[in-house]
């Protein structure tokens, strides 16, 4: 069968450049001045980059979950994936320091125009948290997939790290998972100080207690905790 280019596919076509590119409306009225509309966009343009990201993200946890349990696994290809969220984890703890470019002024001064909206009410950023086992009583389905690649191979989780040599890329996959279970505790870390230094101790938008509240949500935002508590035991 003779694979066939899309006839007359341009760069902006595939991506959608138009409809991405015509995504931004700032809120805040034209009389609120020119360097406040630019602050808006540049607040509308990164957190609309956090959702795409964490739409690859939801997809490349998915991915590894049905690559890992036997018995078609491919424990290799699975690690793909995780290796690729670690790094998409790590380039998002990067994204949000560029909050640090958004002056407590300028917020402030479209932030009224922005009523309830709040980032608390992203559904992807929930699901994310649903994928790490991090939401309510949600189970981790990526985790759940190394669990039972390692059954497969009569591995625990302390034989695994004891001898990474013999656990082969079940130890690599054991280490991606730390690494993610860190990069997204590191995310939430410096959105709480990003928050202050931007809103101080203001309430959130959502009707949150703003920082305070999103300091709370530290205490539970490590993913994957078996994989930081078998290091007491080894």
């Amino acid at each position: 069968m003779t694979t066939r280019a899309e006839p007359n596919l341009t760069y902006a076509g595939y991506l959608h450049l138009d409809a991405i590119l015509n995504a931004q409306h700032p809120v805040a009225p034209e009389n609120e001045g020119p360097s406040v509309r630019a602050a808006e966009h540049f607040f509308i343009v990164t957190h609309q980059a956090f959702e795409l990201w964490f739409k690859q993200l939801l997809l490349d946890l998915a991915d590894a979950a049905k690559l890992l349990p036997p018995p078609a696994s491919d424990v290799e290809q699975a690690l793909d994936h995780l290796q690729r969220a670690r790094s998409i984890l790590r380039l998002l703890v990067q994204q949000m320091v560029l909050f640090d470019h958004l002056s407590p002024r300028s917020f402030l001064a479209f932030r009224p125009y922005l009523g309830t909206a709040s980032g608390s009410e992203s559904a992807q950023f929930r699901e994310v948290q649903k994928a790490l086992g991090l939401r309510g009583r949600a189970v981790s389905p990526v985790f759940v997939a190394f669990r039972a690649a390692m059954q497969a191979r009569a591995l625990t989780l302390e034989q695994t790290y004891r001898d990474p040599s013999a656990a082969g890329a079940l130890y690599r996959v054991a280490e991606a998972l730390v690494d993610i279970s860190e990069e997204f505790w590191q995310l939430n870390a410096v959105h709480v100080q990003i928050a202050e230094r931007t809103i101080g101790q203001r309430p959130g938008t959502g009707g949150t207690t703003g920082v305070a509240y999103l300091a709370e949500g530290l205490e539970s935002a490590r993913a994957f905790p078996e994989l930081w508590d078998v290091r007491t035991r080894l």
